[in-house]
């Protein structure tokens, strides 16, 4: 059996201690290897606890009937994806799944809002889910995430009216109870998938 600390006198512990600091110092790739192995250790947990997770919710992520979709709403493939109408990346991907719901006659596309960037992204949340009332969520949420600047309100309703929509029924139905429902359900949804950020996509079982 290895001997206890107690075994050691002060002195011995102070010399150990000077050795594998002295290792440690020769060899800083053994630090290295130790980071990435404990790396891949916790990734491979965080993929297995994803997996599960999705498992658990598939009904809440893929076939959830408040969710607003794009593409086949019979698909064989579905995409699911956690998104803020404020992330730069979400602005970049958006060009993308334009193409592959075009390119792609059997996919399906379920949309997850997430607003993670403050007031704006939650103001922009509430009208998107409105404009899925009027059946004109896609037109919308395609356009918005095409807007080159910061958003405000004012420019979330501009944009709301080019795609035609109402926009004093927009108002009535950005404030109904069933939408801050879905955001609140969005948010645990993501907080069960361990969601880092935005955007996210869910396709299967990888997260």
């Amino acid at each position: 059996a290895a001997p206890s600390q107690s075994s050691f006198s002060p002195q011995q512990v102070k010399d150990i201690q000077s050795i594998v600091h002295h290792y440690l110092v020769n060899r800083p790739e053994v630090l290295v290897e130790a980071s990435q192995a404990l790396q891949k250790k916790t990734e491979a947990k965080q993929e297995e606890h994803a997996q599960q997770a999705i498992k658990e919710n598939a009904k809440k992520l893929f076939n959830d009937p408040t969710s607003p979709m794009a593409g086949d709403p019979h698909g064989n493939v579905t995409l699911v994806e956690f998104f803020d109408y404020q992330c730069g990346h979400c602005k970049a991907m958006n060009s993308v799944i334009r193409a592959i719901v075009k390119q792609n006659k059997n996919l399906r596309v379920v949309f997850k809002e997430l607003p993670i960037f403050g007031g704006q992204s939650q103001y922009a949340a509430k009208v998107s889910l409105a404009a899925a009332k009027q059946r004109k969520y896609y037109a919308f949420h395609d356009a918005l995430l095409s807007v080159d600047s910061k958003l405000s309100e004012q420019i979330t309703l501009q944009t709301a009216e080019k795609v035609g929509l109402n926009v004093t029924q927009l108002k009535k139905d950005m404030d109904n109870p069933t939408i801050q429902k879905q955001l609140r359900d969005n948010f645990q949804l993501a907080q069960s998938l361990q969601l880092a950020g935005t955007p996210t996509f869910v396709i299967g079982n990888k997260a």
